[in-house]
């Protein structure tokens, strides 16, 4: 298959782009300065899915649950990560509805998602549920198990 053509870089791109990288290199070492320069990222290119992905993360793991699913919300793009990462923000707020919907889009996006199963039947079984939380404890085993020869 031929791979289409890269349209020009602009340089607000470029300067989104350079953003993301920097945001890379900091997350380690400086957790603050990686959101800030996320945000400068998505200011240059609202589109850009990773670093909406991983603002979403280091704000939910600084405790700024409200910003984190504003982050995730405002996304154009629909991601199977996205959708994952905003049903643990849910899950860790309390919101087992809201985990649930955020999982199965995760799993309609990427099926073969294990974590995604995993969670939701830990989910499904603090909530009594316990037939749908066998189902996906299965999907899980079944698609983290490893075969010997």
């Amino acid at each position: 298959m031929m791979m289409p053509r890269r349209r020009k870089s602009t340089g607000a791109d470029e300067t989104a782009d350079a953003h993301y990288q920097r945001a890379l290199d900091l997350e380690d070492s400086d957790p603050a300065a990686a959101i800030a320069a996320y945000r400068a990222c998505l200011d240059g290119d609202c589109s850009h899915l990773n670093a909406r992905i991983n603002l979403g993360r280091l704000l939910h793991v600084a405790g700024k649950h409200r910003e984190a699913e504003r982050i995730y919300r405002q996304s154009g793009e629909t991601s199977a990560i996205l959708y994952f990462n905003a049903g643990v923000l849910f899950d860790d707020l309390g919101r087992h509805a809201d985990a649930i919907a955020a999982y199965r889009k995760a799993l309609a996006h990427e099926p073969a998602m294990a974590d995604a199963h995993f969670n939701l039947a830990l989910i499904y079984e603090r909530g009594g549920e316990t037939q749908a939380a066998f189902r996906h404890l299965l999907a899980y085993r079944r698609l983290t198990q490893t075969t010997s020869a």
